[in-house]
């Protein structure tokens, strides 16, 4: 008999052997076959030796797929295991809304606060109004209350109907962060950044500085949702400190434009219109935010006024270190975005872990000028 013949034979004594539990197996030889019993037998180890290397090489495969997706896994958490890193990566989920979530200023404070989520068991995502979203921070609120969120890190600059939405999300347990404008009035669990009194202030201290005899006319430029500029302390520190540098003697106009929350196409035919009347163009040019920043520095250069307006700006990226450095722009405020970010995660992360946080967080900012710059370049600090 063939040995293929043999092996279909054993194949169906087999099938019979495991279905029935037959123990006639010696009349199933003599029927179908003449094979020994013995033949028969090394047949049938034969193909159990078979399916034991199927099953182990299966399990080996499945365990050498483990042990990698491990020690992946391992690498990103610096050392943790797989399970370890799932509980540490999945607790928490928390997203940041912002104006202008591309800017460099608000990128920096992402990454900052993206790092520091991970390292609190959460991720972050970045959320935002700007040139490429039809979407309010209005709209997003809605998303993250309806996505339940864990946790929300919210840029407040008054908008209408913001205030409810962040009582809203409070009420359904989610914590609410308000970063670099504060909602006061809202129930939200803590602010991270500078007030806009303390802001007022400082600016006030450097205007004043800059206001000389020659002085007549200063514009603040601010992104507020507010119809009076009496409204914002902002306006009203630096007006005080310009007027009292000046004295009785000295009349200074001061103006405040509020470029409302505009996307960047806005506010660059904004500040350029300011320099398209030439008896118009102030002496003093404050810019309260990094996007009006970079279109006043764009403008003074187009209109060939650098160094001829003293432009006080915001925020440090590199194009506005680099205008500092030339005196295109006369003097900076630098916000640390590091601490602003940090601190937000922080808020989230207290309050997850004791059901409370702290009221108020508060960031440095400083003001550079050429001189720091330059310092800043010697020591290898890039913006």
């Amino acid at each position: 008999m063939s040995e293929r013949k043999k092996q279909q034979v054993a194949d169906v004594i087999i099938t019979v052997y495991e279905k029935k539990k037959a123990i006639h197996t010696d009349l199933l030889y003599n029927r179908f076959c003449k094979i020994s019993k013995k033949e028969f037998t090394e047949i049938e180890m034969k193909k159990k030796r078979t399916k034991l290397l199927i099953f182990f090489a299966l399990a080996g495969i499945l365990v050498l797929f483990y042990m990698i997706g491990e020690s992946y896994c391992e690498g990103l958490s610096g050392g943790s295991s797989l399970k370890e890193k799932n509980e540490v990566m999945c607790r928490y989920k928390y997203d940041m809304i912002v104006d202008s979530p591309n800017s460099s200023f608000w990128q920096a404070v992402y990454d900052c606060a993206q790092e520091w989520a991970q390292k609190n068991g959460a991720i972050l995502e970045l959320r935002g109004s700007g040139r490429e979203s039809d979407y309010s921070k209005l709209d997003y609120m809605n998303m993250s209350i309806a996505s339940n969120s864990d946790g929300i890190i919210l840029q407040y600059s008054g908008e209408q109907g913001l205030e409810e939405k962040i009582n809203e999300a409070v009420q359904k347990g989610i914590p609410v962060v308000t970063v670099m404008g504060d909602a006061v009035h809202s129930k939200r669990q803590s602010f991270v950044g500078v007030s806009d009194y303390q802001l007022g202030s400082v600016y006030g201290e450097k205007v004043a500085e800059y206001v000389t005899e020659d002085t007549e006319s200063i514009l603040i430029l601010l992104k507020k949702n507010i119809d009076d500029m009496n409204q914002s302390q902002i306006y009203t520190q630096i007006s005080n400190a310009a007027q009292a540098k000046a004295g009785s003697l000295q009349n200074i106009q001061i103006t405040g434009k509020n470029l409302r929350l505009t996307g960047t196409f806005e506010t660059e035919e904004a500040v350029t219109d300011i320099f398209q009347q030439r008896d118009k163009v102030p002496d003093i040019l404050v810019c309260m935010d990094e996007e009006t920043t970079e279109c006043a520095r764009q403008a003074v250069l187009d209109f060939n006024l650098a160094g001829k307006v003293t432009i006080i700006g915001y925020y440090s990226s590199e194009d506005i270190l680099t205008a500092v450095e030339k005196g295109v722009i006369s003097v900076t405020c630098d916000v640390d975005t590091e601490q602003l970010g940090r601190y937000s995660i922080e808020a989230l992360t207290a309050y997850q872990k004791d059901g409370r946080t702290n009221s108020y967080y508060n960031v440095d900012i400083n003001f550079l000028d050429k001189n720091a710059v330059r310092e800043m370049r010697r020591k290898g600090v890039s913006g």
